[in-house]
């Protein structure tokens, strides 16, 4: 497995791979989301317009992804947060994905070590993630990796198939990086 940095220069290149990564990552299983083509690489722009991503690939092929921002670009940030640490100050994992079949092979966790070892720590003192509650294996990895919970929110989502709404708690997980 190879390690890839990508800013928005390179994200065209890997544009197509990232969307179908992402609808696959959340629109199947227990959080059964709908996200559109259009809409998730309008949101996969956005993240390199101000971020850059790690991707994990395998024989070719993309096997995960870690999308990384300041942590000013999450427009739901909790308060207690941008009050209690400095946000300027601080880096955001806004998306981590790894490809279906491939979960549960250490992915996820070689992705993780990768992004804490390479983060820039002249200018983060802080690493930030957030995950639904309900997604055991990440929160679980998270934990051992050394993130601690500090908030938490609900967010209305819309059913895969349309069908309807449900609330989906998120939890936010930190790390101090120096």
């Amino acid at each position: 497995m190879i390690f890839i940095n990508i800013d928005e220069l390179k994200f065209e290149a890997y544009k197509n791979d990232l969307v179908n990564l992402y609808i696959d990552s959340f629109s199947a299983g227990k959080s059964f989301q709908y996200h559109s083509e259009e809409e998730t690489a309008a949101y996969l722009q956005s993240i390199f317009d101000v971020g850059y991503g790690i991707l994990a690939m395998e024989k070719n092929e993309l096997a995960g992804a870690i999308l990384v921002t300041p942590l000013s670009f999450d427009e739901l940030l909790p308060e207690e947060i941008a009050y209690d640490f400095d946000v300027t100050r601080s880096v955001y994992v806004a998306e981590m994905m790894v490809e279906q079949s491939k979960q549960g092979q250490g992915i996820g966790k070689k992705l993780l070590t990768f992004f804490l070892e390479k983060a820039d720590r002249n200018r983060f003192d802080n690493a930030f993630i957030r995950v639904w509650v309900e997604n055991e294996a990440a929160v679980g990895l998270y934990k051992k990796m050394g993130f601690e919970v500090c908030a938490s929110i609900v967010q209305p989502r819309l059913l895969a198939d349309k069908s309807g709404t449900f609330d989906f708690e998120k939890i936010y997980l930190h790390q101090q990086l120096s």
